[in-house]
């Protein structure tokens, strides 16, 4: 077999619905790619359907794996090993769908490939810099001590990446960004000096943004009021938070929200109604991460509706005017990622930059496993 002369590296995001992955070269070219829904729920199913992919690949050094969760167990990349692997299954209750496709990927890896270096690359840890004021809840601080509560953040590979590109982009990283990361799930993160500070999602991936699927911050009361008057159990609940609220159980149309504008531009009420309050709910949010920064130097448009909806960074941006947000609306309508959509001689400078958490892992690959010979051969 012909020496490979750059290692290659693959990053597995094994999400809840789909299994997304991709072979870079230490370059951060990429060899391959691909994206799949998984075939089952079924762990031994996906096991299958990852090793067939597997065997179609070339030869690869490393496998870096984007896990949504450390929790408070692992807040920072790290080599997998057996009492990792017991850490990662002991989070399943925080996110039981996210982390269980992960697993289901680190598995498949050591089946089939032993001897390879395994690296978890965590959505938390960009937030684990949060001040305890920022992720501590108001809640008696013996649970928050018992139960290990706090607000965790998450899409913290992306806003990660988007920060790192927009230092690129900008010569610099602005000292106060904020990065929004709109696609079906949606958070906003307050970035100061390169590190987070404050985001919309907390202990789950539930709270802030009306998302497409998500409810998004709701008042507690009103979680109390449907179990205790009508009739809804905790699981009638989860199942409708994660899977039917969002712009889809406002609008009744569809979890895309192209099609909720479709039908808004058709003039459907509920389609109108729930595109107004996913806007506003972005608004509220760029807003506060504003307010928690001192004001804002940046703003990052990322995810597939951050990226690719000039209406939807058009109308979200419209509220910070006021503070010297301004966009050309010909930038915004033509450029792509990775862009500047400032109009000139705006106060604050707004970039659109493709999500890249294949970057932020292979980055958090080579850190964990640099000095390795393994990245070597």
């Amino acid at each position: 077999m012909t020496h490979q002369a750059t290692p290659l590296v693959l990053i597995l995001n094994s999400g809840s619905s789909s299994l997304k992955w991709a072979l870079l070269s230490s370059a951060e070219a990429t060899v391959a790619s691909g994206d799949e829904p998984w075939v089952s729920s079924d762990s031994a199913e996906r096991t299958a359907q990852l090793q067939k992919i597997l065997g179609s690949l070339p030869k690869f050094s490393a496998v870096g794996h984007r896990v949504v969760h450390g929790g408070l167990l692992l807040r920072a990349a790290t080599r997998i090993d057996e009492p990792v692997r017991r850490k990662l299954e002991s989070l399943l209750e925080l996110d039981p769908l996210h982390m269980r496709a992960a697993l289901d990927g680190i598995d498949a890896i050591t089946a089939a490939f032993p001897g390879v270096p395994q690296v978890a690359a965590f959505d938390t840890t960009f937030h684990a810099t949060m001040p305890e004021a920022a992720s501590v809840y108001g809640l008696p601080f013996d649970w928050t001590t018992r139960w290990g509560l706090r607000r965790f953040g998450f899409h913290g590979l992306s806003v990660e990446y988007a920060v790192r590109r927009a230092g690129e982009l900008l010569a610099e990283v602005p000292p106060r960004l904020v990065v929004c990361h709109l696609g079906s799930g949606c958070s906003i993160t307050a970035v100061q000096s390169g590190r987070s500070v404050d985001t919309t999602m907390g202990f789950s991936p539930l709270e802030g943004l009306m998302m497409a699927t998500r409810a998004g911050s709701l008042d507690p009361g009103l979680l109390l009021y449907l179990q205790q008057h009508c009739g809804l159990s905790a699981a009638d609940l989860a199942d409708a938070l994660t899977h039917k609220s969002g712009w889809l159980g406002v609008s009744g149309v569809s979890a895309d929200l192209r099609a909720v504008l479709a039908a808004a531009d058709a003039g459907a009420p509920r389609a109108t109604l729930a595109y107004a309050g996913f806007v506003l709910s972005a608004r509220r949010a760029l807003g506060a991460m504003a307010g928690v920064l001192g004001g804002v130097d940046g703003v990052v448009f990322t995810g597939g509706i951050g990226e690719h909806s000039p209406r939807v960074r058009r109308d979200v941006s419209a509220t910070l005017a006021f503070a010297g947000l301004h966009l050309d609306q010909q930038a915004n309508e033509s450029l792509g990622p990775d862009g500047d959509i400032s109009a000139s001689g705006a106060g604050i400078r707004t970039l659109v930059i493709a999500a890249r958490e294949d970057l932020a892992v292979l980055s958090a690959v080579q850190r964990v496993l640099s000095g390795s010979s393994t990245m070597g051969s």
